[in-house]
């Protein structure tokens, strides 16, 4: 049996959720409860999906039934403060909560920048399930024809990918190149790019919005460099911060981009525990601190931290950040650090890059794909991965590569990956582009004596 026996959690998406469920699946007699706000506890990720109504918000929340199954207490009303002293948490409505252990599941909250117009109605953010329904809503009632997505992280991108496709004329504003900030390099990005251009969205890169137009209602935007274009909402993807007030109130200490927490999740206050968008993370590849606001990160996060929060001691991985997505007909994912990155740290990288198809030549259907690969010239292992892919199942090689990453493997590692090889379901073996790259690799950085 655990040492506790009342654990708060704050917060329901991706790591509160997964936490409370792990307590109770490894120790049914603990008193758990979850102090969510009722609009909260919708994964981001849903948000383009039900907006296009290819997804409902029913279907993308959680299980009530299977809390009340398990034992799980559900709040739906804010968290206004933490007691550190008393070990306690209080509601909006007054109510008071008392805990053994704490974890702070608040994840984040869209970036709205500070620019004239951005309170019209019209202007939108990614975040909530709230979001995904007005999107909707407005995109229906207003017969929308023009849209400007500003930001081009994840959200972004599937946002005006699947609006685009609904017959909306979408532009993207962003303040670099498209793939920056889902893990491409420029040369990887381009192929993206070109991509969305023939599906007719239009990108304006490294501009920014000045000020939206409009009366009542948006109208159109203006770019830094002068440009006006119309639209008739605008939705804001510029990514989220943490929801931190809670954790700073509560004397927590803050790190450069968020919670600061050990291996262990801990905070500064080792009975509180924190992860998911509210956490800086340790990179696996420069030891720096980085955000990790993806789902994958706050679930493991909510798993580790309830095991810990029962009396095991598990360390959480360095972060990786491994990311995919399915934009029109590309489907796209990395892993690790880019070649840009790399240059800015300081590092020595070798690059190799090679293309397959999805199925053996002697097949036909098969759909081309693009691996490339990093290495670190002085430790010759592999640090960051790149695809590109117009098949949904070639990407997920970036789960074998990100693995490969997290144990260390070097170029000769990988020359000798056996990957299962079948004519319709993988490429020719000898063809198998993550060796092929490794390969590249070996020769450049074993040389004969």
């Amino acid at each position: 049996m655990s040492k506790i026996n009342k654990l708060v959690i704050i917060g329901c998406a991706g790591m509160g959720g997964p936490a409370a469920m792990m307590t109770k699946r490894m120790d049914p007699t603990v008193d758990v409860t979850v102090i969510r706000e009722e609009e909260h506890f919708l994964t981001r990720c849903a948000v383009p999906f039900i907006a296009v109504e290819h997804a409902t918000v029913a279907a993308s929340v959680k299980d009530d039934g299977m809390f009340h199954a398990a034992g799980v207490k559900l709040v739906n009303v804010p968290a206004t403060s933490i007691n550190r002293k008393e070990k306690t948490v209080t509601t909006a409505d007054g109510a008071v909560y008392p805990y053994n252990k704490l974890i702070l599941a608040t994840g984040g909250k869209a970036i709205i920048p500070p620019i004239p117009g951005v309170d019209l109605a019209g202007v939108f953010t990614v975040r909530w399930s709230s979001d995904a329904v007005t999107i909707r809503n407005w995109l229906k009632e207003k017969k929308v024809r023009t849209a400007v997505v500003y930001g081009a992280g994840a959200v972004g991108l599937e946002m005006a990918s699947l609006i685009a496709q609904k017959g909306v004329k979408v532009t993207i504003v962003v303040r670099s190149y498209i793939g920056r900030t889902v893990g491409l390099d420029a040369d990887m990005s381009s192929e993206l790019e070109k991509h969305f251009e023939e599906k007719g969205v239009v990108i304006r890169s490294r501009a920014v919005i000045r000020k939206i137009l409009g009366e009542k209602e948006v109208e159109a935007v203006e770019l830094s460099p002068g440009e006006k274009i119309d639209a008739d909402m605008v939705i804001l993807a510029l990514g989220v911060r943490p929801r931190a007030e809670l954790a700073e109130a509560a004397g927590l200490e803050m790190g450069e981009y968020g919670v600061q927490v050990n291996e262990y999740l801990q905070t500064s206050d080792p009975d509180i525990y924190a992860g998911g968008d509210l956490i800086e993370y340790e990179s696996e590849i420069t030891r720096k601190p980085i955000l990790g606001q993806i789902r994958p990160n706050a679930v493991i996060g909510g798993r580790i931290a309830a095991k810990n929060v029962l009396g095991y001691e598990l360390k959480i991985p360095r972060l990786l950040n491994s990311f995919a997505a399915k934009l029109f007909d590309k489907s796209i994912a990395s892993v690790g650090i880019t070649e840009a990155i790399a240059k800015e740290e300081g590092l020595d990288v070798f690059v190799a890059k090679k293309s397959a198809k999805s199925k053996h030549v002697m097949i036909e259907g098969g759909k081309p794909y693009t691996v490339k690969l990093l290495f670190d010239r002085t430790t010759k292992k592999v640090i960051g991965a790149q695809i590109i892919a117009d098949d949904e199942r070639s990407v997920r090689y970036i789960d074998m590569i990100a693995l490969a990453i997290r144990n260390g493997w070097t170029a000769l590692d990988l020359t000798t990956l056996r990957c299962a090889g079948q004519p319709e379901l993988s490429p020719e073996p000898s063809a198998e582009p993550v060796a092929l790259a490794a390969e590249d690799a070996f020769k450049e950085l074993y040389p004969l004596p």
